[in-house]
């Protein structure tokens, strides 16, 4: 019996005793006793001699004791002194993601992951909540599992291009859907007759999948919701809000019978706060900005200097444990939909009681710290305040001051101190990449208008220095309390890496190398290439190589920013995991129990992770689908651009100017099923008898969009070998 096998049977006899409580040395007796027992010959059988591999019984017994630990790791087992408790239900439990090929993954709190084979999904579709029976360790030692329950399906809403109409059924093919196709059919016994007369082939519905009937080899029984066009709202944000399950509305449920005003008699804590409203105080943020999470004081004592970080206390109005806390830890972040919101808080809360408006009293958790000129931070200490906003700047207002280089000017001194604050920091271990992002602009009618590259402004700088210090801050005091929190976690990158960016730097004529992964060879690479063409490439492929940075139970730092403590803090309007460290920082500061064990930090730092994630890819779908609509209204269809991604049946574009990205397909450069790959950042043509690398500039003219791929498919016109 292989290994696999017998942790198969291993977690069959477990998961029969789910809620009871083994022993280990009853699992090693009874499955060592069935590999070892000799088998019955069948003397009619002809024999096989096929080489199996066989494993010594201290290869088995650690192989069991390797799933044990790892059935325990992820929370399936709970080992006291002598027995092993099997928790019930036996089952991993999470919302799956489904590739393209159809198969599987399910992230556990372990950051670890389930792989689930596109054959043993059942029916799943990306997003839904499921739990999944382990099958055994496979490769990449990792959980390979079934799924044996659909929990909560991902999405209320789907759509759907009618393929078929025929007298008794409607069939049609789902949209904005991953994995293998899959068809719907509607009863035309559950339509009106004027809605089936105006339902054609090719038109869009909107259905949803009906409750308690079972799929039948990938086709679904839906019912009609309505035509997508019946819709006064934006159809793009309609079609991302259904393909993420968002809901801008807070659920009817949720009380929100607040206090409208923040004084003596409205706060039951108020004695508790520092008044601070007599410190000048200023926010600094985006100029169509509506939730100000954060405002900042600042005064010069000669030798030293005073910071004062005030962040929204939206623990104060958001209990533990209510149901307006289930509904934001749900959400877990506000997603940012071109110029749209889907708030994590509701609007009251949101956009006025915790957001830090100006002229009006607010609660605010303060980060208060002492510098000196040159930029150390040598103290800080932390307390809930009251605070009175005197100004709200733009960036565009703050920068006019700190441009302006007046030395009697409040801005402009800050922007020395946080200038000598990131130069400091850049020293001592910081790999800055100044990636520049596209955004879209907007005219009064709501309507794209444009596309620009946004630049980061002295403001920009100022404002991030500071959250960073407020954040590095907490997290340094919360480990040294060890009190259980959500850290953010951005692990040091693979130096397997180091080779592929290596090669194209030598590629591209540039004599340095990166010989390991600390700051100093990394940002020397940076600098030697920032006047070269290809410089935004290999700034790129240097991104692509870091790690993911993730919410985590564990102080690991984050590697990125050069800091060994480091917690998202600043903005608890718009992310769960500033909540949750309000709150321990509070129960810190007043010795309290820890509101939150090490269990329930793991689990909501996967789930804070993963709402993450979803909430950058719905953002880069609507920015896609907006700026593929402006594209198309200039009328413009040839441009400038660089290959900057290479697949075997696809090269990746970006387009000069915009940032946009668009694909040529392989037919633009063979007649063959797909170009040949020569490294991660080359492949050869044969129809033009050369190889192409990335950072290579192309010449490209549109040949079409495709809104429902979400991908402009472009031609090659003629192209040119950076230099």
């Amino acid at each position: 019996m292989d290994i696999y096998k017998l942790q198969k049977k291993i977690i069959d006899y477990l998961d029969s005793k789910s809620g009871r409580e083994v022993t280990k040395q009853e699992i090693k007796n009874k499955f060592l006793d069935i590999v070892e027992r000799p088998k019955q010959i069948d003397k009619k059988k002809k024999p096989q001699f096929r080489n199996k591999e066989k494993h010594s019984r201290k290869e088995l017994e650690q192989s069991i004791e390797n799933l044990l630990f790892s059935l325990e790791k992820e929370g399936l087992l709970e080992t006291h002194k002598k027995s092993i408790l099997v928790k019930t239900p036996f089952r991993f439990i999470g919302r799956i993601s489904i590739s393209r090929r159809g198969d599987g993954f399910l992230k556990l709190p372990s950051k670890s992951e389930v792989f689930v084979p596109g054959s043993l999904t059942n029916t799943a579709i990306s997003g839904d909540k499921v739990e999944v029976l382990p099958l055994g360790i496979g490769r990449k030692d990792r959980f390979e599992g079934e799924v044996v329950n659909i929990v909560r399906r991902g999405r209320q809403l789907y759509r759907m291009r009618i393929k078929e109409k025929t007298t008794k059924y409607i069939f049609g093919i789902f949209l904005d859907m991953l994995g293998d196709e899959k068809e719907g059919v509607i009863h035309t016994k559950s339509l009106l007759k004027d809605t089936i007369e105006n339902i054609n082939v090719g038109d869009v519905l909107i259905v949803k999948l009906k409750e308690g009937s079972r799929p039948d080899d990938n086709l679904y029984e839906v019912s009609f919701d309505r035509f997508e066009s019946d819709t006064k709202e934006d159809p793009d944000l309609m079609r991302i809000l259904m393909k993420y399950d968002y809901l801008i509305q807070h659920p009817d449920h949720i009380k929100l019978d607040f206090n409208e005003e923040v004084n003596e008699k409205s706060v039951n804590d108020w004695n508790h706060r520092t008044d601070l409203r007599e410190l000048y105080a200023v926010t600094i943020d985006g100029e169509t900005a509506k939730d100000f999470d954060d405002a900042i004081s600042f005064t010069d004592e000669g030798k030293c200097l005073r910071i004062w970080v005030h962040i929204a206390d939206v623990s104060h109005y958001v209990k533990q444990d209510s149901d307006l806390d289930e509904e934001a830890y749900n959400r877990a972040t506000s997603v940012y939909l071109s110029n749209r919101v889907v708030p994590m808080l509701p609007p009251i809360l949101s956009e006025n009681l915790c957001s830090l408006v100006s002229n009006v009293n607010r609660l605010a958790f303060t980060v208060e710290m002492e510098a000196n000129k040159s930029g150390e931070i040598f103290n800080a200490k932390f307390y809930k305040s009251v605070i009175n906003v005197n100004k709200r700047y733009t960036y565009e207002m703050a920068e006019e001051e700190i441009k302006a280089a007046d030395s009697g000017n409040w801005m402009y001194q800050l922007a020395q101190f946080t200038d000598n604050l990131r130069k400091l920091r850049i020293k001592s271990g910081r790999v800055d990449l100044n990636i520049k992002e596209a955004a879209i602009t907007w005219n009064k009618e709501k309507q794209t208008n444009g596309i620009e590259i946004k630049e980061r402004l002295n403001s920009h700088l100022l404002i991030e220095e500071l959250m960073l210090s407020a954040n590095m801050k907490v997290d340094e005091f919360l480990r040294k309390k060890n009190s259980p929190t959500l850290h953010r976690i951005h692990e040091p990158m693979d130096e397997e890496k180091l080779e592929m960016l290596n090669q194209f730097l030598q590629l591209n004529g540039h004599n340095v190398s990166i010989k390991n992964i600390s700051y100093p060879e990394i940002m020397n690479a940076v600098t030697a290439i920032e006047s070269s063409p290809v410089a935004k490439i290999f700034n790129y492929l240097l991104l692509r190589s870091f790690m993911q940075a993730y919410y985590g139970g564990e102080a690991l730092g984050h590697w990125g920013l050069g800091f060994k403590d480091y917690c998202h803090f600043t903005s608890p309007i718009r992310r769960y995991p500033d909540l949750v460290v309000h709150r321990v920082l509070h129960a810190a500061l007043l010795s309290d129990k820890p509101p939150y064990d090490k269990g329930q930090i793991a689990i909501m730092g996967v789930h804070c992770s993963e709402e993450e994630r979803r909430a950058a890819d719905a953002e880069r779908d609507i920015v896609k689908i907006k700026s593929f609509r402006y594209l198309e209204s200039t009328g413009v269809t040839e441009f400038k651009g660089f290959i900057v991604g290479i697949r075997p049946s696809q090269i990746f574009i970006e387009l000069a100017d915009s940032n946009l990205e668009g694909v040529l397909d392989k037919s633009e450069f063979t007649d063959e099923f797909e170009v040949v790959i020569k490294s991660d950042f080359s492949f050869y043509s044969k129809k033009y008898t050369k190889n192409f690398f990335i950072g290579d500039e192309v010449s490209v003219s549109l040949d079409r969009i495709d809104y429902e791929e979400i991908k402009v498919f472009l031609k090659l016109r003629s192209f040119k070998k950076a230099t």
